[in-house]
């Protein structure tokens, strides 16, 4: 007898954190506001690149180890810069990595993390391996990306034309050219972030739908909101000129 996998009956994905756990904050209040209304446990694949250039990446953190222990199947892409944070804690960073990693806002993460002084990496890995252990695991746990029905999820993209399994690491972390320009389609249609969108709202194309608008400088989280194999809707939450976070629902138009 074949066992098939049943699917989840609602899956969001959330793109590119980046230290914004204010915004985070208000889109798992969403979600779970969402969950008591359905009487249902929904399934949240974040794509990847919690950490770097926002205040709060310590905290994001802790958001998403919660929240994948409150919703069972949940999971964490591992992104391009929480990849420099995992070497970190490894031992394993390498110096042209490091210094791309601050180049790209590694610092204030590091930062928000320890009160060493940045460069003194082995001190701060060391703060967040004994006050973090959690932190740790989590990237450790991490996947490179995850099918669920005609979805695939991943951080930056594919490349056409190549096996999921046989992806490389650095492709599903940094591709650009050759997948966001790329107009046939996949096996799978591709839930990725990585590339701030032109519009800063998610965007919507035939092969592939985009989710990074830019929280760490726009002030706008966004997640898509799949049902039943199907895209339903979009959901983002904004810092208002007054301070405040809204959240609303955002359909993008046919």
């Amino acid at each position: 007898m074949i066992i098939t996998e049943s699917l989840p009956s609602i899956v969001y994905a959330i793109a590119d954190v980046h230290g914004r756990a204010d915004l985070l904050e208000a889109m798992l209040g969403y979600i779970a506001a969402d969950s008591n209304d359905h009487h249902s446990k929904p399934v949240v694949i974040f794509l990847g690149d919690l950490v770097d250039r926002g205040p709060h990446s310590p905290k994001v953190l802790d958001q998403v180890y919660s929240t994948l222990d409150l919703y069972p199947g949940s999971r964490l892409i591992l992104g391009n810069h929480d990849f420099y944070l995992r070497e970190l804690l490894r031992g394993a960073l390498t110096y042209e990595d490091a210094v791309n990693w601050m180049d790209w806002g590694g610092v204030a993460t590091l930062s928000a993390y320890s009160t060493w002084p940045v460069p003194a990496f082995e001190n701060i890995a060391a703060d967040i391996r004994r006050v973090f252990p959690h932190h740790v695991d989590l990237l450790e746990n991490a996947l490179s990306f995850k099918e669920i029905g005609r979805f695939c999820f991943v951080h930056a993209g594919i490349r056409p034309g190549v096996q999921l399994a046989n992806q490389s690491e650095y492709d599903l972390r940094w591709i650009r050219a050759g997948f966001l320009d790329h107009i046939d389609v996949h096996d799978h249609v591709v839930l990725h972030g990585h590339t701030i969108t032109k519009s800063l709202r998610p965007e919507v194309y035939s092969n592939r739908i985009a989710l990074d608008t830019g929280a760490y400088r726009t002030g706008r989280l966004s997640a898509a909101v799949i049902r039943r194999d199907e895209l339903s809707h979009f959901v983002c939450t904004e810092l208002t000129e007054s301070g405040a976070i809204r959240v609303g629902e955002w359909r993008p138009s046919n």
